[in-house]
């Protein structure tokens, strides 16, 4: 019985020991391939020139008194993400905290970003959106939404916070700045997506809105292919370099090429410059005292796209006929209000060219290069002008002969 107890025993904990290492692997293997991450990216920084948004879009009403205010102004903008939360942080043009400002009567104000999910067709969502993430303040009072939105016209609540505070650990509001943040889980981790930051402010009937453009992310890698592809300058010469764009579909969307947000790269006599966007080409000018190495230029593209539907959701003009939900009947407001959603975009990416500068030449390289260039022809030239003169001087021999010749005969 002892044998067949041990047995009992052993198969019993190998059991217990399978079961266990299952419980610990397979749902590690399940939510890996269920939760991946969404790309993460480090902090950017969009001014409002950058951003090419255009301010107030009158989204309801055509009256704008008591709107337009500086708490809802955008300047820039700043965004990151771990891959697993999208932080974003709006720049106002007021740099004032005045909690008396969210707490007028018949206003409200609103702070968001629209989402739209590269993997979804641009006929999906609201004019290409896919979700709206805003906070608004209602009588001083400060809630959070998250919906998904459908081409149907209508929207699905995803996430709500009511009445919080800043205390809680998401968005926080301050002076001059309000910021979001996004659980990206909530939006299933998309692989790629869009972001285009807005701000609404609302008095009774009549409302306007700050939309930037969008901005891709992550934005697409931009290699740009110089002619020759290795660039070798000499010290005290000046280059025109001509390059193009090599990023499938994007080559002629090209609309500016900054080095660290300036025109041009100036730098130890090294001087790069943009000649022209369409195609690039490019100025280096090398002084004579630039030191001899391998320099690396970096640059930033930026480059128009188009990321949402350009028709939009349509609409009928006979007032109390707009379109409704095809599913149940009822419109959504915010449906019609995406007839002005931004429709295009402005990816920013980061690329380089490497500069070779090499020594001036010396006096004799100068000469050996001269006479490179130059030689054969200085050859041709001078046999010629050698024949030439040998002509003229054997005959003006021959003729000085033939006169003393002549001269000595009359003697």
């Amino acid at each position: 019985m002892k044998p067949q107890k041990h047995l009992f025993l052993i198969v019993t904990a190998t059991n217990i020991l399978f079961l266990l290492l299952l419980h610990q692997f397979i749902p590690n293997l399940l939510f890996h391939g269920a939760f991946a991450a969404s790309p993460a990216f480090d902090q950017l920084y969009l001014t409002d020139a950058q951003l090419g948004k255009t301010d107030w879009v009158q989204t309801y009403g055509n009256d704008s008194t008591h709107l337009r205010s500086d708490y809802t102004n955008i300047l820039a903008v700043d965004y990151v993400s771990n891959g697993k939360t999208l932080n974003a942080t709006l720049w106002l043009k007021s740099n004032l905290e005045n909690a008396s400002t969210y707490s007028q009567p018949f206003k409200k104000i609103r702070y968001g970003m629209l989402i739209a999910i590269e993997s979804l067709p641009t006929t999906s969502g609201y004019n290409g959106a896919n979700y709206n993430f805003y906070i608004e303040a209602i009588n001083g009072k400060w809630s959070e939404y998250l919906y998904q939105l459908s081409a149907t016209g209508s929207s699905a609540l995803v996430v709500s916070k009511k009445n919080f505070t800043e205390s809680y650990g998401g968005t926080t509001i301050g002076p001059g700045y309000v910021k979001l943040r996004l659980d990206l889980n909530s939006i299933d981790n998309p692989s790629a997506y869009g972001l285009s930051f807005y701000t609404a402010e609302s008095f009774k009937s009549n409302e306007v809105r700050d939309f930037t453009n969008w901005v891709a992310i992550p934005p697409p890698p931009i290699d740009i292919l110089t002619h020759p592809r290795d660039i070798v300058i000499r010290q005290g010469e000046t280059h025109l370099i001509p390059a193009e764009i090599n990023t499938p579909g994007l080559i002629e969307n090209v609309t500016s090429i900054t080095f660290d947000k300036s025109t041009d790269f100036s730098s130890s006599g090294l001087h790069v410059s943009t000649e022209r966007i369409q195609p690039p080409l490019f100025k280096v000018e090398v002084s004579p005292q630039t030191t001899v190495g391998v320099y690396t230029i970096f640059m930033e593209a930026s480059m128009l796209i188009s990321i949402t539907s350009p028709t939009g959701p349509t609409t009928n003009t006979t007032h109390g006929t707009d379109t409704v939900d095809k599913v149940n009947g009822v419109v959504d407001p915010e449906f019609q209000v995406s007839q002005k959603y931004p429709t295009i975009g402005y990816i920013n990416s980061p690329a380089n060219i490497t500069i070779d500068v090499i020594p001036s030449l010396t006096f004799h390289e100068q000469l050996a290069a001269f006479w490179g260039t130059y030689g054969d022809f200085i050859s041709i030239l001078c046999a010629g002008a050698v024949g030439s003169f040998s002509s003229f001087f054997i005959d003006y021999v021959k003729t000085k002969r033939k006169n003393k010749i002549m001269g000595q005969s009359k003697n």
